[in-house]
């Protein structure tokens, strides 16, 4: 809960200013693109100019929500003095990407979830009990009594739903439900946005998910599984990086997979890794290792290291954190 200084501070900032620009993380997900689009619309809401700006742009598996169309890819030029600058479900400053980094600004709110936020921002408020950023900001704009249309409610429930895998995570709070539970009245429409979020892909997507099943690895007596994608998985499967998100959810299926990883290849010399763990095993350490974060049970980082390299160096850290935690 923010103490009411913060809340007081965040009050002036929206009453004081009249233009702002919001910025989530690259690779967005549902809780990136719903708490960008929810406070914008809210912000909208209130006679506010705002820009919405996310590096990769708008993927097309989210164009449902409304109000997406806010939704810009991250311009080189940094706005202008008066336009106050807002960060969204960033744990750091160099989440948004290389723009953001070169506009040389500091973001002057900064909502976040991430035990690992670096509070960054002016004014940071940030919630790592709550189960997405898009929970944090919907408390704030309660408690600060900001309309809340359907729109941006919808956008705020999308993020609650994917964060949470569907609400399906044993670390919730009675009180995330009890917050989507108002979204809904709000009026947004939980069959619907859940549809629309886990089964709305392109075919692509689906060839994709072949490939990568295909060649899915089980090490540690099947304690591991991995996966690696390449670019040239995507050219011959006609898909986007955008559409490989959530993959390792079909590696923790399998009842002996402790950590699933999953390494990408970005260039011959720099890897991204992203790892899911069930509760018992801390994968934000291994993400330590490689200056990387995120929560307890899904985390990630990007390596200098081609993917051999990579590879090799992610198995020993999670060997390790096998070893150490049995």
């Amino acid at each position: 809960m923010q103490p009411k200084e913060d809340l007081a501070a965040i009050k002036a900032l929206f009453e004081e200013n009249g233009s702002f620009v919001i910025l989530s993380h690259c690779r967005p997900d549902g809780d990136a693109y719903g708490s960008a689009i929810g406070l914008a619309l809210v912000l909208k809401g209130i006679g506010k100019k705002v820009e919405v700006y996310v590096e990769e742009g708008l993927q097309e598996h989210f164009q449902f929500l409304p109000g997406s169309s806010l939704l810009k890819p991250t311009p080189k030029e940094a706005p202008g003095p008066s336009t106050k600058i807002i960060l969204v479900d960033c744990s750091n400053e160099r989440r948004p990407g290389l723009y953001f980094e070169s506009w040389r600004r500091k973001a002057d709110l900064n909502f976040d979830h991430h035990i690992d936020n670096t509070r960054f921002a002016s004014l940071n408020v940030v919630e790592p009990q709550a189960s997405s950023t898009s929970e944090v900001i919907f408390k704030c704009i309660e408690r600060l009594s900001l309309p809340c249309s359907k729109e941006a409610a919808s956008n705020f429930y999308v993020g609650l739903l994917t964060d949470t895998n569907g609400f399906c995570f044993r670390s919730l709070l009675p009180e995330t439900f009890e917050l989507a539970a108002k979204l809904v009245r709000l009026g947004a429409d939980p069959e619907e946005l859940s549809l629309r979020s886990f089964r709305n892909y392109p075919l692509s997507r689906f060839f994709l998910l072949r490939e990568v099943l295909n060649q899915t690895q089980f090490v540690e007596n099947a304690q591991v599984a991995y996966y690696i994608l390449t670019q040239d998985m995507y050219q011959r499967t006609g898909s986007s990086p955008g559409e490989s998100e959530n993959f390792l959810y079909y590696l923790q299926m399998v009842n002996s997979v402790a950590v699933a990883f999953m390494l990408e290849e970005l260039s011959p010399v720099l890897t991204r890794l992203s790892l899911r763990s069930s509760k018992q095993f801390d994968v934000r350490t291994v993400a330590s290792k490689f200056g990387g974060g995120g929560h307890k049970q899904a985390a990630g980082a990007r390596l200098k290291l081609g993917l051999k390299d990579a590879l090799k160096a992610v198995l020993s850290e999670i060997q390790a954190l096998l070893n150490s935690t049995c």
